[in-house]
């Protein structure tokens, strides 16, 4: 017979194996306390790593198969930020999710510094986060540059 053989993929039927065991662990382990389900850090946090992991470009990765990095052959160099702006490698984006994170975690140090103005820390605490955002706004700027090159402005690099 002249069927097509095509091979089952087991990696999603793997995957909710894998939640439903985490999520039976966490029942099983917490019981019938389930408040850390009513914290808003908790949600707070899970949504910033998603939205980390989307905005970096994880999703357009995981669609296009793209590769981690490219290693030149003629001089062994490793570059883990392609060139152009049609093309991107994971490591970029790991790169750019953890730039993205800083800069979120410098905000956040700004945002409550003011909330306890008798804290003699709260100063530093608004400068390092002042310093954390324009550093590596900086360096988001600069990657950025490197994938457009015609792009004209930049800020510390």
């Amino acid at each position: 017979s002249s069927g097509i053989n095509a091979e089952y993929g087991y990696t999603n039927a793997i995957l909710l194996g894998v939640f439903l065991f985490a999520v039976s662990g966490t029942l099983l382990l917490k019981g019938n306390s389930l408040d850390f389900l009513y914290k808003w850090k908790y949600w707070a946090i899970t949504s910033m790593f998603i939205m980390f992991a989307m905005t970096s470009g994880q999703m357009w990765l995981h669609i296009r198969g793209a590769p981690f990095a490219h290693v030149d052959r003629a001089s062994g160099r490793t570059s883990f930020i392609h060139g152009g702006s049609n093309m991107m490698f994971v490591a970029e984006s790991y790169i750019v999710a953890v730039v993205n994170g800083i800069i979120c975690f410098g905000f956040i140090l700004m945002a409550d510094a003011p909330k306890d103005p008798n804290n003699p820390n709260s100063k530093y605490m608004a400068y390092g986060g002042l310093g954390l955002v324009v550093v590596f706004f900086s360096i988001l700027l600069a990657i950025f540059r490197l994938k457009h090159r015609a792009y004209p402005y930049s800020l510390l690099f």
